[in-house]
């Protein structure tokens, strides 16, 4: 179970508050950003809203939380942004505002950061084969499928059935031969020339981050994009090597921490 903290642990502050309005009440919000002391935040500590559970204005309206412009992903800034419904214009302040945060602390010693070396070696492989038995991240080999099958493609049907025996994809394909082809022949609609292309299955959504490093430690990593929930393409700065390595982070029990907080009376602009 994650180890709950509480307010006394860390302090929240409000720095500063947006507000848009438009047309449609739907559309309109404010966020708040505020500032968290307490706790050390970097690239090794990082933080994000988990929920919001309370957001009542003066008037008693509840307020209810909405998806950030970015998203709401773990941030190594001690600034994080909460965005709510905007509160009718006859409201003067934010009565109470409750969550909690979440603190992740990845480390290979607690078990969430994991890295794989030898990176040529592992293509059409699970990554995560030996250390996590419910999240599949298979590197797939998008070139050599894609040249197989142009060149022969009773070889190619061969090395997608392999792929569907050995594991390395899961049970949210279809079982047939055909469904893994399509999902194969997908990835060479996305992503850069250069480029790593990855089948991911994480029903509990505990993957946070996956890092490419080149042999002298420099960051690879050049965007990424993401098609559905299986696909993922990270765009590389340069072609890959076999001295890279990948990092993978993922949430588990040891590096998590909760913090909740409560905050009352915020007078809105």
């Amino acid at each position: 179970m994650t180890k709950i903290c509480y307010s006394q642990d860390i302090n929240l502050f409000i720095k500063d508050i947006k507000e848009e309005r438009h047309l449609e009440q739907e559309d309109s919000f404010i966020e708040l950003t505020s500032i968290i002391k307490g706790i050390k935040v970097n690239n090794l500590n990082q933080v994000k809203i988990k929920e919001i559970t309370t957001a009542v204005d003066d008037n008693g309206n509840i307020l209810k939380k909405m998806e950030s412009f970015f998203g709401d992903d773990y941030s190594s800034s001690n600034q994080l942004k909460i965005k709510l419904e905007a509160p009718s214009r006859k409201s003067s302040k934010i009565s109470s505002l409750e969550g909690v945060i979440k603190y992740f602390s990845p480390s290979e010693s607690n078990g969430s950061k994991i890295i794989i070396t030898n990176l040529l070696d592992n293509y059409n492989k699970n990554l995560l084969r030996k250390k996590h038995s419910d999240i599949k991240l298979t590197l797939i080999d998008k070139e050599a499928l894609q040249k197989l099958k142009e060149e022969d493609e009773k070889e190619y049907n061969k090395q997608i059935e392999k792929l569907k025996k050995e594991g390395g994809l899961g049970e949210e394909l279809a079982e047939t031969v055909g469904a893994f082809k399509q999902f194969f022949e997908g990835f060479s609609n996305f992503g850069s020339k250069e480029s790593l292309s990855f089948y991911i299955e994480d029903k509990k959504d505990e993957i946070v981050e996956i890092f490419i490093y080149n042999g002298e430690g420099k960051k690879m990593n050049y965007g990424s994009s993401r098609m559905g929930k299986n696909k993922l393409t990270i765009n590389l700065r340069e072609k890959v090597a076999s001295n890279w390595k990948i990092e993978v982070l993922i949430e588990n029990e040891k590096s998590l921490k909760e913090y909740k907080f409560n905050l009352i009376n915020i007078i809105l602009p």
